[in-house]
This record gives C-alpha cells, structure tokens and sequence, in this order.
C-alpha cells in the first residue's frame, strides 16, 4: 500500500503531498440533495433504442436501473456523446456508459482531453482543474466515491 506522502532518505529533502486518487461517480443522494429528479435527468438521456422510451415517465422507479439501459444501448445511437457537449455533459454520459462505476479522476480526465478534444474544439484541462469542476457541480450530481 502506498503512502500519502513521497518516501525520502534524505530528511532535508522536501516532502511531497501525493493526493490521494480520486474516484468519481453520479450520486443519485446527492441529486435529491440538489432537489434535482435522477429519474428525469437519466430519461432525457435514453438513446432511441430504449425499451423504456414506451413506457410514461410515472413507471420509471429506480435509477440505476436506468442508467443499465442506457449503457446496454448508447452503442446503438450516433451522437450520444459528441465534442460539441459541455464537459460536464460529456462527463455525465461517460459515466452513464460505464453503469456509474465510480471512475478514477484521471480515466476521466483522459477520456475528456484524448477521446472528446478535437482541433475544432481542444479540451485543454488540467486533472486539478477537472476536479474543480466536479466539486463545483450543482446539476450532474457528480460525487467522489470514499474507499
């Protein structure tokens, strides 16, 4: 197990804070807290292939089990995630696509800046400046996932 702190022979050198790795993910908690329906932020975003697209929004209960639909089809839907998006939109459905396992901060960082950044529109962010934009989120429900 690793430390929070670099390991240092030399007790003149300088010791460096190491931050802890970051695990992030759509606290549906948090979205009630943000008085803020899972239920209809998750329904906005079903991919035409949805088989709970025939059913009214009144039926739809659990959100997870939403969030399980849409990463079994987002495949099938051009455009579920484009460059023109906010990066925090692009943010809320990389996570959707992987079930709202919590992430690590730097996969998502990497999607963000390698997968997402093109010429017409670069992502030039930092993972430091990422975070920041997490924890100031008051729409997606982002969260950090305790160990």
């Amino acid at each position: 197990m690793t430390s929070p702190k670099a390991q240092t022979d030399n007790p003149e050198e300088e010791v460096v804070e190491v931050p802890e790795p970051l695990l992030i993910n759509i606290s549906f908690t948090r979205l009630a807290g943000l008085k803020r329906s899972a239920i209809m932020l998750l329904a906005a975003r079903r991919p035409p292939t949805c088989p709970s697209l025939d059913l009214p929004d009144t039926e739809l209960t659990d959100p997870q089990k939403l969030v399980n639909e849409i990463a079994d089809h987002y495949e099938d839907s051009e455009g579920f995630i484009t460059s023109a998006m906010t990066i925090q939109e692009i943010l809320f459905r990389t996570l959707l696509t992987r079930r709202n396992a919590p992430t690590l901060l730097s996969d998502l960082h990497y999607a963000l800046t390698e997968r997402w950044s093109t010429p017409v529109r670069p992502i030039n962010v930092t993972e430091d400046g990422l975070r920041t934009i997490l924890k100031s989120d008051t729409y997606y429900g982002f969260a950090t996932v305790d160990k």
